[in-house]
């Protein structure tokens, strides 16, 4: 594989897995005989990449919230798989095997010695996510137990076999119930995710918190949802999504301290509301702004034609109907205080959801006075404009999430995408 051929496979297939993350454009020199396929520098801030130990040249991505050690074996995971099959396979069909041998790294990264059995359960999704069984969308939850050694017989089934029969299709779905097998995909038995006390679960959207409260160090959740999605769940958080054709990875941790200015709690609660309004699927607008900004966004009580939010979205002094109903129903509690179902609802209605950095609600679908030359659409706008007074989100109804901080400048600047 020649250096242009590896910078763009990084750059098409790499980056996407790790958001927020771009590549620079020339090539670097590698350091020394041999070398890992992929190591940090600066603090984190980079990553120096290689399709071999002993390739003499590599690439760097780059990042605005800092990569982690996770990274970087899942990414050596990847690029042992692509850089493997990569010069065996002809120009028409190389984007296909690329995409296989993304999965079978994330399969390598779970698990390297069962990982030809964990893609094989991704196939299995694979299928059934282009049928109907009685004339739904079948959902499941299978759930690998790494701990348990179990091997394929008469009593216990090849889970890559049930999943091609039809019987399969009701008997568990993507947040109440899944099917347990072993390592080596023996078929074990059903298992309930709702029994027992529910706990409130961060690096999770709550729609599949009790799946992901389940997938602990010896256990993974693989989970295929009503629209096609694949969520992978281990160590109690969500680790991966396939979503819209390609595969994300979640480091939660360094994504929530790229939020500018608000407190940790507030950060949290922002954090679970664009992963729960993500995987709603309804969009919205979240942001966060400095004390010190309120009266640049709030002029004359949001009577003045220049004040980027107006009044009749205020709940301080709520003059609409639509203030008033909301303003009831958060009855004065921060954002990070009332309910996480409560906050995606917010946050899904039409217009911004906008907090101070103390996490006060000052308004719910706010229709933001756009500033000139802002250019996409109405969220994206208004997000761009909020920006410069803190951190804003734009969560599209596909899920796909773009934030941004200010900087000194005053001009925003991608902080993550997700």
């Amino acid at each position: 594989m020649n250096g242009e051929d590896f910078r763009l496979i990084v750059q098409t297939y790499i980056c996407p897995i790790l958001a927020g993350s771009v590549i620079t454009p020339q090539l670097l020199e590698a350091e020394g005989s041999t070398h890992a396929l992929a190591a940090l520098k600066s603090n984190g801030q980079a990553m120096h990449l290689s399709p071999s130990k002993k390739a003499g040249y590599k690439v760097e991505i780059t990042r605005h919230q800092p990569f982690s050690s996770d990274d970087t074996k899942l990414i050596e995971a990847i690029i042992t798989q692509i850089a493997g099959n990569f010069d065996k396979t002809l120009a028409l069909y190389q984007e296909r095997v690329i995409s296989y041998a993304i999965e079978l790294g994330l399969c390598r990264f779970l698990c390297a010695p069962e990982y030809v059995m964990l893609a094989g359960i991704l196939d299995g999704f694979a299928n059934w996510s282009a049928r109907t069984y009685e004339g739904r969308k079948p959902t499941f939850t299978i759930v690998v137990d790494f701990e348990d050694k179990q091997v394929v017989d008469k009593q216990h089934p090849s889970i890559l076999n049930v999943l091609t029969e039809d019987f399969f299709a009701p008997l568990s779905n993507s947040v109440e119930s899944g099917i347990l097998v072993s390592t080596q995909g023996a078929l074990l038995g059903y298992v309930s995710f709702l029994e027992g006390e529910l706990q409130n679960n961060s690096y999770a959207p709550s729609r599949f918190m009790s799946v992901a409260n389940y997938a602990d160090k010896e256990r993974a959740c693989f989970t295929l949802t009503n629209n096609g999605e694949v969520l992978i769940f281990k160590d109690k958080k969500l680790y991966f999504s396939k979503r819209n054709g390609g595969w994300s990875y979640y480091n939660h941790d360094s994504t929530m301290r790229m939020m500018a200015g608000s407190s940790t709690v507030v950060k949290r609660a922002m954090y679970e509301t664009i992963l729960d309004v993500s995987f709603a699927r309804t969009g919205g607008c979240l942001a966060a702004v400095a004390l010190a900004h309120e009266k640049n966004l709030i002029k004359d009580g949001g009577r003045h034609p220049d004040s980027t939010i107006k009044e009749a979205d205020l709940l301080a002094h709520p003059s609409s109907v639509k203030s008033q109903a909301i303003r009831q129903l958060v009855r004065g509690r921060k954002f990070q205080h009332i309910s996480r179902t409560l906050r995606k609802e917010l946050v899904g209605i039409d217009g911004a959801t906008i907090l101070n950095y103390r996490g006060d609600i000052l308004a719910v679908g706010a229709i933001i006075k756009i500033s000139g030359g802002s250019t996409g659409g109405g969220r994206l706008a208004a997000t761009e404009t909020l920006a410069p007074h803190g951190t804003a989100i734009k969560i599209s109804a596909d899920g796909m999430v773009k934030a941004f901080n200010a900087v000194k400048a005053g001009e925003p600047e991608v902080a993550f995408k997700l």
